[in-house]
């Protein structure tokens, strides 16, 4: 009797459960959403996500959801294929118009799960104007964005060409670091919106140090050359972040003062000695080869070298190294290090350095290296880099 009822609670209980399943309903809000994310019938998606908006207690997601599938469709051309370009257009303007500043920063982080919405996204903060500036500036240098800076940043500009005044304002702000404020005003030089100087030039007058060199800076590039001489006096500021953005604006500045460069590159930071190799490969002059060459050979940080590096080829290929192919055959055989000597060999196949082993038929330069490479170099990499320098040395046929 036991095993009877047994059973029969069973059969109820696989029965109750198949009511339960089907007597499930899956809303508009789900085939929406799942629509949009997948590669469901745009039409469709949209259909069920303006359903939504009218009937989800919290209609957060389904508006965020519905304005980005506008611009969707607009963006990839879905909309007028569909022939409703010209009510996607409509009503996207007119729901991103009444989006809110939760919603804007819901599409935001929208991005951070990279959809293939995701630049359709983007349009619709974009769209929101000045609403959705204050999102941004939020995410400007937040670890919770570091995915998608370019991003931040790109919208940033889109909207700052239009009007820039409220990302200048913004830089007034007390509880703002000040890390951000100098992000925020190299975005500004990003967008090119010369209307936005005069705020700039009322800003710089409250702040000091790097700050205000970051926004000297940012002032040159929108046209404002006479911050000229106050850039390269940072060159020897006593503030190293304040050197940092100095020498990083070496880049931008017309006649390079490079004896100061030559100087900021021996610079006991990493970062300054950085910048000032990339302003000299930027603008090469006979005086940095050989400082340039100093850093190549021993500056301890390999990302400096790397740059070094660069200056140095920049500077070869304008002629200044004359008579340097004796220099590099007898510098790789004193480098311990075989990324360093990977470093020479790569100055010698240049053209003009090639040129030099050539005619220099009194000391067999070739052959120098051909007995290095075979007697002494033991990095197998090395030895491969030299050997393909040996047969681009081959007279050709």
């Amino acid at each position: 009797m036991k095993k009877v009822l047994s059973f029969a609670a069973i059969v109820v209980m696989i029965v109750g459960f198949g009511c339960d399943q089907s007597n499930q309903i899956v809303t508009d809000m789900e085939l929406g959403r799942d629509m949009l994310n997948g590669s469901g019938n745009l039409n469709a998606a949209v259909g069920h996500l303006e359903k939504a908006k009218e009937v989800e207690e919290n209609p957060t997601e389904a508006r965020t959801l519905l304005v980005i599938a506008y611009y969707y469709g607009l963006s990839t051309g879905d909309a007028r294929a569909l022939g409703e370009e010209s009510t996607y257009k409509s009503k996207g303007k007119d729901l991103v118009s009444s989006l809110s500043k939760t919603e804007i920063q819901a599409i935001l982080d929208r991005l951070l799960e990279h959809r293939r919405y995701h630049k359709a996204a983007m349009d619709t903060i974009v769209a929101s104007g000045q609403k959705g500036v204050s999102v941004l500036l939020g995410a400007v240098s937040s670890p919770l964005y570091a995915k998608i800076q370019s991003e931040v940043e790109e919208m940033l500009i889109r909207i700052g060409m239009q009007d820039a005044s409220s990302i200048v304002e913004a830089l007034s702000s007390s509880s703002m670091s000040k890390a951000r404020k100098m992000e925020i005003v190299r975005v500004i030089a990003k967008i090119k919106n010369s209307d936005a100087k005069e705020q700039l030039v009322d800003f710089r007058s409250n702040v000091n140090g790097a700050l205000k060199v970051e926004v000297e800076a940012t002032l040159y590039q929108l046209g404002t050359t006479e911050y000229r001489s106050e850039l390269i006096a940072g060159l020897s500021a006593t503030d190293v972040e304040t050197r940092r953005v100095a020498t990083r604006a070496m880049l931008m500045i017309n006649m390079s003062p490079t004896d100061k460069i030559i100087k900021a590159a021996k610079d006991q930071d990493v970062q300054v000695r950085l910048h000032a190799m990339n302003a000299l490969a930027k603008y090469p002059a006979k005086p940095a080869l050989a400082p340039i060459l100093e850093a190549v050979f021993g500056d301890p940080d390999t990302g400096v070298k790397q740059a070094a590096t660069a200056a140095a080829i920049e500077h070869i290929s304008k002629g200044y190294g004359k008579g340097l192919a004796k220099q590099l055959v007898g510098k790789i055989k004193d480098l311990e290090n075989p990324d360093d000597r990977l470093r020479v060999v790569k100055l010698m196949r240049t053209d003009r350095i090639r040129n030099q082993i050539k005619i220099n038929k009194f000391e067999n330069l070739e052959y120098q290296i051909y007995e290095y490479m075979d007697k002494e170099e033991n990095n197998e990499m090395v030895k491969r880099e030299l050997n393909h320098l040996l047969n681009d040395l081959e007279p050709s046929s």
